[in-house]
């Protein structure tokens, strides 16, 4: 199976960070957003309920990062397209993209079923999405290893990946608790369908002769999912005529023999909010917060592999095809390039373990002020923060959101953090029986001709739901 190899390619192209939100912060200040409370739990929804379109109910697609396809793909003299990697691409040109540690991001959100009204004194909502979230992050060392691989010491340090994909099923109530002040929460079942994470440490090349580096790294790989099996083990003596140690994974042969449940969890989302106005503080501002994803997946079978500790010898990318154009030219320089990549570790199986392995969660606070001298006009700050370890990021944002008519409304946004700069948008339309909004965080930018977005950072969110009910 090749997913492995395409994840360590990616590593290795344009890796990435922590995964980008996987709800459109733009509708965060939306009054009647339909799917508020996946923003913060404890927003009210202006009618009495709704039901959602099945699978078109809300879709979120994702990615940020900080290299673009122009980084990565050059148009040579000729008119065609080759990697950094190819020889008529100078290295000064190709590594002056490259900062100290390059990040990309995917992330994806579909829901399929959703559902809320209003019970129980309090506001109640139903999801059950799919979820999927990856990210990549590399150092500047690695690729200017690749490019200029010359007779010289090489400390590349940290290299990471991992991906998650799970299913989601949702409980949620928003209560008013006084005039000002009001709460909500959601509890979430998850069933987890794959997880694999890698990292190495200390990644370091001494030159111990021409051509010839000794590598040694301390590398891990995580892969969690039903049916997943490394494959026939690598028998194949070294380089240097020495026999391999014993259960030496191929990462050409991963393969998965079924798929299924791999694992079970439980997560919850918190919020709350607080009109100032109500508390006789400030006219027309609000403030907000709200914690998601705070919860784990406990996989049933954690497939492990460690890099072996003796040192070993590597040759360089000595395969890598550069021959001008795309198409199968193209495939093959990168299958060769994440081939040679995949030399710099040698994986060795370390059996199976189960246990818990935390999400990331996601803290937004966010406040929103009704302007005097038009009340139909609003500004919003928020900020979103990340919490997952070495995939930390924040991206803070400023809005203007204006609602015309009671069935209208939508705003404009400018990000900044971690991520990137971005401009934002969204609008919404909501009328009585109907409900259709569309949004970005990120602006797509033009596509090439492989249809690939030519900057790294953009996202799309749409959805359709059916309101019921009156306004409350």
């Amino acid at each position: 199976m090749k997913t492995f190899k395409y994840i360590l390619g990616a590593i290795c192209i344009s890796v990435a960070s922590s995964a980008m939100a996987q709800n459109l912060n733009s509708a965060y200040f939306m009054d009647g957003y339909t799917y508020g409370y996946e923003l913060n739990p404890a927003k009210d929804y202006e009618r009495k309920g709704f039901v959602s379109m099945p699978i078109l109910a809300n879709i979120n697609a994702s990615l940020a990062g900080g290299l673009d396809y122009t980084d990565i793909f050059y148009k040579l003299p000729n008119g065609k397209l080759a990697t950094f990697m190819h020889p008529q691409v100078s290295a000064d040109e190709a590594l002056k993209n490259f900062s100290s540690r390059e990040k990309l991001a995917v992330d994806l959100r579909i829901d399929i079923i959703n559902f809320g009204f209003h019970a129980w004194n309090g506001y109640n909502f139903f999801n059950l999405s799919m979820r999927s979230n990856t990210g990549f992050s590399a150092p500047y060392e690695l690729f200017e290893m690749a490019k200029t691989l010359s007779n010289k010491n090489y400390d590349i340090g940290k290299v990471s990946a991992q991906t998650t994909t799970w299913m989601e099923i949702g409980f949620g109530h928003s209560h008013q608790v006084t005039d000002a002040w009001r709460v909500g929460g959601t509890m979430k079942i998850l069933l987890g369908g794959a997880r694999m994470n890698m990292k190495a440490n200390n990644l370091k090349m001494e030159l111990a002769g021409p051509d010839k580096w000794i590598m040694t790294s301390d590398a891990e790989i995580e892969a969690a999912m039903k049916g997943f099996t490394w494959g026939p083990y690598n028998t194949k003596p070294y380089d240097n005529g020495e026999p391999r140690e014993p259960g030496i994974i191929d990462l050409g042969k991963i393969d998965v023999t079924k798929g299924g449940i791999g694992g079970v969890g439980l997560a919850f989302d918190l919020g709350v909010e607080w009109d100032l106005e109500k508390n006789d503080l400030v006219k027309g501002l609000k403030v907000s917060a709200s914690l998601l994803d705070f919860g784990f997946i406990s996989w049933s079978d954690i497939h492990q592999a460690h890099s072996v500790e003796n040192n070993y010898e590597f040759d360089g990318f000595n395969d890598i095809k550069v021959k001008d154009g795309d198409g199968e030219s193209m495939s093959s320089q990168f299958d060769d390039f994440t081939t040679g990549v995949s030399k710099l570790y040698n994986f060795q199986d370390r059996g199976t373990k189960s246990g818990a392995r935390m999400l990331g969660a996601t803290l937004n606070i966010g406040a929103n002020y009704k302007m005097p001298f038009y009340d139909k006009l609003d500004v919003g700050f928020l900020t979103t923060t990340r919490i997952q370890g070495a995939y930390s990021w924040n991206d803070t944002r400023l809005s203007a959101n204006i609602h015309p008519v009671k069935w209208l409304e939508g705003g404009i946004n400018l990000g900044f953090g971690s991520l990137g700069a971005s401009f934002g948008w969204i609008i919404n339309i909501h009328t009585k029986g109907f409900s259709l909004f569309a949004g970005m965080d990120r602006v797509m930018s033009k596509l090439s001709k492989q249809y690939i977005p030519t900057k790294s950072s953009t996202n799309v969110s749409l959805g359709i739901s059916f309101p019921f009910g009156s306004r409350q």
